[in-house]
């Protein structure tokens, strides 16, 4: 049995899947980081530009944004890594007012991709060994991966978060017992961003949506292990996510999931694919010397960048012309015509076919290959073999590293069991685990959409200025561009939330910090008094489906409750159910 386990852990594949993991996940993570960093006086000053953060985070935050660039590229990875998660334990993880869900899946992952083998293509690291092994005469190949690198991501960034999900909340929730987990959240327009009451109205299909959901949370955990369900599940998670993307105003979890997801499709897809859309028939031919060092390695990266396979590579040796016409460049081109190019006229044509090879040709003007063309006398040999990497006391670090990932997964499955059950007994000491686990590994509680965030929101609250409504909310009560990701967490949950009234600290907090972000941001005179009105939208809700009921929400008509009044860069609140003065 423990044969067959390590077997199918360590199985070797094709690195392929988790270099456009990394690509696409860190896109995703750097939209998320450029996003908080737009909205950064909101996120950390106590009030926004009047009682600002120190230290300021501004230049932070475009180091980070670097770093993460480095880590999508794929270069110094294992470094970016690191400080990639540094960054997420000092500015995401610890955050509060600002959290949302898809903050502890960052804080998960992120921790993983320090020991992921995330470079081994796709990356600027995987052209820098292919630099290095040809330095030392070697013809490095692509090494294949355990299968565990796959798996880790998938169950940490998406089993435990579905299996707390359904098993701690959705199974006790009435709301997804009854088929409305879908249906209800898209029926409140301040938590929604769709309005498609067509899809609402159908009833059968929305109970059946809501349904699969809970099932697929609930089976994920056991089935993904297996091949045979990985793309059934792949399919229904695809769209399961694509649909959050559709339908609430945090996109960067719906395509962080997405971006998770990638990890699971087969690698035997991704060699489909490239089949597909390389040029069968290229359309230039390369020939180089391989013995010369400096063309060698401008060889190597016209290959790595030419994705489409334009152009063929050939050795010097194979070049064959007619009488008048001697190789006597260590490179040259030829195209379908059999019209020959040397020197200087060679990278643009190379650029015309392959266009991401254009960075190449504007390196070669600037110092990079400035003596490329003409010509060096570093020799090497043509050495076949492969090269061993990093070993650790004699046992290859990879095997290491796999074999800790069953560690990591059994203790990430305990600490998530143990923080849903405390099972030490101890408040304290369950206290300290669950904040552990939470900050730094991203374990911890997963209650999303359910009863308790819905139950007397009757209410929501935005600002008005001279009759125009703050871009907090629109006109129909629905997010507008304030309000996105961890901004959309804190207006919809912590300012405005079930049972909240007018002259609520967390209301006004709110609504301080807003105002204070919108009048800097539109360069208004805080020496002069600013009035802004108080307005309300009453809400309906119902835990029995019927008809039609986002659009009596969306027509509900918002009305005056109140006047928040900047006087000498403070704020006065005048409640016009009560008319004090606060």
């Amino acid at each position: 049995m423990l044969r067959l386990l390590y077997q199918f852990l360590f199985k070797k594949i094709s690195p392929i899947g988790l270099g456009i993991f990394r690509i696409g996940y860190g896109i995703n993570f750097l939209l998320e980081i450029l996003n908080i960093f737009n909205y950064r006086q909101l996120y950390f000053d106590k009030i926004p530009y009047l009682d600002v953060n120190f230290p300021d985070t501004t230049l932070l935050f475009l180091l980070w944004m670097v770093i993460i660039s480095f880590l999508v590229v794929g270069y110094y990875t294992r470094i970016s890594a690191i400080l990639n998660y540094v960054f997420t334990i000092v500015f995401i993880s610890s955050m509060t007012t600002y959290e949302y869900h898809m903050f502890y899946t960052y804080t998960g992952v992120n921790f993983l991709l320090i020991f992921l083998p995330i470079q081994k293509v796709l990356s600027i690291d995987f052209l820098r060994m292919k630099f290095r092994c040809i330095e030392k005469g070697i013809n490095y190949k692509i090494e294949k991966v355990a299968k565990i690198n796959y798996l880790l991501p998938a169950f940490v960034g998406i089993g435990l978060f579905y299996f707390d999900s359904a098993f701690t909340y959705k199974i006790y929730s009435p709301m997804w017992l009854k088929g409305l987990g879908v249906w209800l959240p898209s029926s409140i327009p301040h938590i929604t961003i769709s309005e498609n009451q067509w899809f609402l109205n159908q009833e059968f299909l929305v109970k059946f949506l809501s349904y699969l959901t809970m099932l697929f949370e609930f089976m994920f955990i056991f089935l993904f292990w297996h091949k045979r369900y990985r793309v059934f599940l792949l399919l229904i998670g695809l769209g399961l996510h694509l649909g959050i993307a559709m339908e609430f105003p945090i996109p960067y979890f719906a395509m962080g999931y997405v971006a998770i997801y990638l990890i699971m499709v087969p690698v035997t897809f991704w060699g489909l694919l490239w089949k597909k859309i390389i040029n069968k028939q290229p359309k230039l031919t390369l020939f180089y010397d391989k013995r010369n060092l400096s063309i060698a390695k401008l060889v190597t990266l016209i290959q790595c960048l030419d994705i489409f396979k334009a152009i063929r590579v050939e050795s010097k040796e194979s070049f064959s012309a007619s009488d008048d016409v001697v190789f006597q460049s260590d490179l040259i081109l030829a195209d379908s015509d059999q019209k020959i190019y040397t020197g200087n006229a060679l990278l643009p044509i190379i650029c015309k076919s392959s266009p991401l090879c254009y960075p190449i040709l504007w390196l070669s003007r600037v110092v990079l290959f400035k003596n490329t063309f003409i010509g060096s006398l570093d020799q090497i040999s043509e050495d076949k073999s492969t090269i061993e990497l990093v070993d650790f006391k004699g046992v290859p670090y990879h095997e290491i590293r796999d074999k800790f990932f069953v560690l990591v997964m059994i203790l990430a499955f305990f600490l998530q069991i143990q923080v849903n059950h405390n099972f030490f007994g101890s408040g304290k000491f369950d206290a300290a685990v669950h904040k552990i686990s939470k900050q730094y590994f991203g374990i911890t509680h997963h209650d999303v959409f359910v009863d308790s965030h819905l139950i007397g929101y009757n209410n929501v609250y935005t600002i008005k200025y001279e009759g125009e409504l703050l871009p907090i909310l629109d006109e129909r009560g629905m997010a507008d561009r304030y309000v996105s990701g961890g901004s959309y967490a804190y207006w919809i949950f912590r300012v405005n939330m079930p049972y909240v009234k007018e002259n609520a600290y967390s209301l006004r907090k709110g609504m301080i910090d807003y105002t204070s972000f919108w009048m800097h941001r539109n360069d208004m005179d805080l020496s002069k008094i600013q009035k802004f009105e108080i307005v309300r939208k009453k809400v309906a809700l119902s835990f029995q489906w019927e008809r039609d009921l986002l659009e009596k929400n969306i027509n509900s008509p918002w009305e005056k409750v109140g006047e928040l009044k900047w006087k000498d860069k403070k704020a006065h609140f005048f409640w016009s159910s009560d008319g004090h003065n606060k």
